[in-house]
């Protein structure tokens, strides 16, 4: 009924934002165009991880945001619906924060904050938060 397995998303397959610096001061059409085509990107990216993981385990995208956010999964085996399989779950979130870091240069710490900071949200806040996050660390970085 289950995979066995959370499909991996490699690199070559993913569209990634652009890895750019923010730029200081105010922005022209060209810069908040190119923004909001990376937020997009992410978002794509981000909706996708959740898709795979909710297809993996049977679970809905609404269940998979819920775990997302209790991101400590040994603790969900009495939550969750019998049969899930643990492993699967694990590796897709694995799997999930994985592509997202390639997409923000944030590490999994800082990806796990963020899907833990804010219950009960939704994949356009998260990219939203995600999207910020990154470019604050590029400004740090760029300075």
């Amino acid at each position: 009924m289950y995979k066995d397995q959370v499909t991996e998303v490699s690199t070559d397959a993913v569209d990634l934002p652009q890895i750019r610096f923010p730029v200081k001061g105010r922005k022209n059409a060209a810069e908040l165009a190119g923004e909001q085509d990376d937020i997009k990107k992410l978002t794509k990216i981000v909706a996708d991880a959740f898709g795979a993981i909710a297809n993996a385990t049977g679970l809905s995208e609404k269940e998979v945001l819920h775990v997302i956010e209790d991101i400590h999964v040994e603790m969900l085996k009495d939550v969750l619906k019998g049969g899930i399989h643990m492993d699967v779950l694990k590796k897709g979130i694995q799997d999930a924060i994985k592509v997202i870091a390639l997409a923000t240069d944030l590490d999994t710490q800082q990806i796990s904050e963020i899907f833990t900071a804010k219950k009960n949200t939704n994949i356009n806040d998260i990219v939203s938060r995600l999207h910020d996050k990154s470019q604050t660390n590029r400004w740090k970085f760029g300075d």
